[in-house]
């Protein structure tokens, strides 16, 4: 696989690899924790275009992932890029 983090798949991997940390943990903590991940640790460009994956349905994100990105999608609904169109 590519080092290059900004192709989707790379991201739904990346991204579904952090569900995969937090999976075990309760549901609420888990998806929390996945959305905090993300804010803290991935650069503007990528949370943007890991939004822009799931306004396009997400294809290939788990389910706590999804959720995680919902709510950051929801957190920053009013930045450019957030609402679908990277």
């Amino acid at each position: 696989m590519s080092h290059d983090t900004s192709s989707p798949k790379k991201l739904i991997y990346m991204a579904n690899q952090i569900g995969k940390f937090f999976a075990p943990q309760e549901h609420e903590t888990a998806v929390a924790g996945i959305a905090n991940h993300l804010t803290r640790f991935w650069a503007l460009s990528m949370r943007k275009k890991i939004v822009h994956h799931l306004s396009e349905g997400g294809e290939g994100l788990d389910p706590l992932v999804k959720e995680a990105v919902q709510r950051l999608r929801a957190k920053n609904v009013g930045e450019p890029g957030y609402a679908g169109d990277a």
